[in-house]
């Protein structure tokens, strides 16, 4: 386990270590039922989100993909977002301190970055193509997943049916498929900043996509 910089508890496999909360409806993969919208949903060409815009620039049991992407994509994903940029997107003071993503189960790198303090994170990762194939007619019933327009060819926000909790955001550009998380409080446990969480991971969807399209 790598702990780069500086930050407090984030879950198991990356940078910061354990993660903060236990997402049992919302695992720390893209679920089949993301995976099953994302197949069907539609992109559109709403434009940045200019609010925090400036970006500068597998094994089978594995879900974080390694190697794809487009030509033009940084090999450092943390040189993408400043930390001002990402304390403006997440809402709570700086300085974040980028980390690399731990390696794949096979050793392989895993292109993404947590941009951290210890009380916050965000966090972007390449997810394994694999997982944007599956379908199942028996979807989760404790999440709902709606399709999203504007962050790269297809995109869409996960989050807990009853309450908006543990909100990701999963969208495709330049060929490679990427998981967006937030987390404005890592000591919350609850739904209390779901909704600001869903909005600042689809903000950074949008800025993100752009650059990794190529």
């Amino acid at each position: 386990m790598r702990f780069t910089g500086i930050g407090g508890p984030k879950r198991a496999g990356t940078a910061y270590g354990a993660r903060r909360r236990v997402r049992a409806t919302a695992p720390a993969v893209c679920t089949v039922a993301a995976m099953a919208a994302l197949a069907g949903c539609s992109s559109s060409s709403d434009g940045k989100d200019s609010s925090a815009s400036g970006v500068n620039s597998s094994s089978a049991s594995d879900t974080r993909a390694h190697g794809g992407g487009s030509a033009d994509r940084p090999d450092d994903a943390c040189t993408m977002m400043t930390s001002d940029q990402v304390a403006q997107l997440v809402g709570t003071p700086g300085p974040y301190t980028g980390a690399e993503e731990d390696p794949a189960d096979d050793g392989s790198p895993v292109w993404g970055c947590t941009w951290g303090t210890p009380a916050s994170y965000a966090d972007v990762r390449e997810i394994h193509q694999a997982l944007f194939a599956q379908d199942t007619p028996n979807p989760s019933t404790d999440v709902v997943v709606t399709p999203l327009r504007g962050s790269g060819d297809k995109a869409a926000l996960e989050e807990g049916k009853s309450d908006g909790s543990n909100p990701y955001v999963y969208f495709t550009a330049g060929g490679a498929y990427y998981e967006v998380e937030v987390v404005v409080d890592r000591r919350e446990l609850g739904a209390d900043n779901a909704p600001r969480e869903a909005v600042a991971e689809q903000r950074l969807a949008k800025i993100l996509a752009p650059e990794l399209t190529g």
